[in-house]
């Protein structure tokens, strides 16, 4: 009898134990991680807390992150992640290298660490949007192929970015409309068919990945934005050809955009 009572005693301290062990795991992190590929002025930061009116949040810029190992380790703590926007992608990566003289700055080690983060962000679940750029290399990395340069390949001049000032190396970000798909996971976010972007880009997607499927489209038929063909797979995946960290946080696209990435990234946060 007294052998059974210690057996017991013994289940309960080590039940005891493990339960304080994952409540000190838990709150290790007292709010979530969020990593930005690479944002020196914090803009993303600012645009959450104008989207959610709260900075109850960590946001770290990976840019700026050296160290293969720091990055692995920042990888795992992230409750979300956002590819933003940039450079034009090495064209080599979806099967254009003859192309690089058509594209501009690349920056190689920007699409290492990009590719890095969306796989993780993928195979993990992680909340993950992407941005201009940040649009263009989720597709890439999946298996898409992108659209060199809209101006001269599709002829859309000053739609989606205007280069009238190209000899002054002015380039001029623009506001155009896009055309939202009804039953997509981005319609059910923004609850609108269409609405007023800012845009600032010369390159869009081409051949879409398998993974994705678009669900905007812009009035010469680029592509807006795409997500997961099926979003119950992943809790938040969505990508954008536009600018919602630099517009107005009253329009659904941009602020509930934001609001509905940070209810993914507290989810994410809540359940590690």
């Amino acid at each position: 009898m007294n052998k059974i009572v210690y057996i017991v005693f013994v289940i309960i301290v080590l039940h005891s134990f493990n339960l304080h062990k994952a409540s000190v795991s838990t709150n290790s992190i007292s709010k979530p991680v969020l990593l930005v590929s690479k944002d020196f002025d914090k803009t993303f930061e600012k645009w959450l807390e104008r989207s959610t009116g709260t900075n109850n949040f960590s946001c770290i810029n990976m840019y700026a992150i050296k160290n293969q190992d720091s990055v692995r380790t920042l990888l795992k703590q992230a409750n979300g992640i956002i590819i933003s926007g940039g450079e034009d992608i090495n064209p080599a990566l979806y099967g254009k290298k003859s192309e690089l003289s058509r594209c501009g700055e690349i920056d190689q080690n920007r699409d290492s660490l990009e590719q890095m983060m969306i796989r993780f962000a993928v195979n993990r679940k992680v909340p993950l949007l992407g941005i201009c750029r940040g649009h263009q290399i989720l597709n890439v990395t999946q298996g898409g192929s992108l659209i060199i340069d809209i101006p001269t390949d599709v002829g859309s001049l000053y739609l989606h970015r205007d280069s009238r000032n190209a000899e002054k190396n002015k380039s001029t970000a623009v506001n155009h409309m896009v055309y939202i798909k009804k039953g997509t996971f981005l319609y059910n976010i923004v609850k609108i068919d269409s609405g007023l972007v800012y845009s600032n880009h010369h390159q869009a997607i081409e051949q879409l990945a398998p993974f994705f499927a678009i669900s905007s489209v812009a009035s010469d038929g680029i592509a807006e934005s795409s997500e997961p063909v099926d979003t119950l797979l992943h809790p938040f995946i969505l990508s954008v050809q536009w600018h919602p960290e630099a517009m107005d946080t009253k329009s659904p696209l941009s602020g509930a955009i934001g609001r509905k990435f940070m209810k993914s990234v507290n989810s994410h946060f809540l359940s590690n």
